[in-house]
């Protein structure tokens, strides 16, 4: 590819991701020092490319699915909560003159979940760049949100995370690592969590040929 950065990723965008849909098989994670645990998967569609004068944005809907467990007095699991939700996460970017990088912002524009979702609403900053024919994302919390304690009370906590988008046999994968922080919410001072994520590693699927005639 040549061109600008932003030219590049726009490019990329256009023909990998927009329009694809990407599945994630289940995952189980352990937090708040193994006293909960949740099972999940996700399913993303993107759509609604548009480009301005420095800039673009996109959508990310997702489909999550999933459970989260707390330990009883006898450790044994016990279903806490449903994890089930449908987000829309708007990513607005904007390539900087004096650096000619791609900085900008994701937010959570709308979620299903009544529970309530703790990521709605949640602010990003986001950097992007083409490394080596793949799309990587990095993405910084702003602030914290509140996740559930295991004994119910809510504490505030920061997320980040890091995307690699690449095309594997002709097909887009998508690599996904988190990280988590505890949060002062007075300082907004980070302290890591040390709760350990599996990376989740979803791939494009085809729609049944029966639902594209339709």
């Amino acid at each position: 590819m040549k061109g600008s950065e932003r030219t590049q990723v726009v490019e990329f965008v256009k023909r990998h991701v927009i329009g694809k849909s990407v599945v994630a098989p289940p995952v189980t994670t352990d937090v708040d020092g193994g006293r909960i645990t949740s099972t999940y998967e996700e399913d993303a569609v993107f759509s609604n490319l548009t480009e301005t004068a420095n800039g673009f944005s996109f959508d990310m809907t997702t489909l999550a699915r999933g459970t989260r467990y707390v330990r009883d007095k006898k450790r044994e699991l016990l279903a806490e909560g449903t994890l089930n939700t449908v987000r829309v996460i708007r990513y607005e970017m904007t390539e900087r003159s004096s650096s000619g990088k791609l900085v900008g912002f994701a937010r959570f524009i709308s979620s299903t979940n009544t529970q309530p979702d703790p990521f709605f609403p949640a602010i990003f900053l986001v950097q992007m760049s083409l490394e080596r024919d793949r799309l990587a994302v990095h993405e910084t919390m702003v602030g914290y949100v509140d996740f559930v304690a295991a004994d119910g009370s809510f504490k505030p906590v920061a997320l980040d995370g890091k995307y690699s988008y690449a095309l594997e046999q002709n097909r887009l994968v998508v690599r996904y690592e988190q990280e988590t922080f505890d949060v002062d919410p007075t300082t907004l001072r980070r302290t890591p969590t040390g709760d350990k994520f599996p990376t989740q590693v979803s791939q494009e699927i085809d729609f049944p040929m029966e639902l594209e005639s339709v």
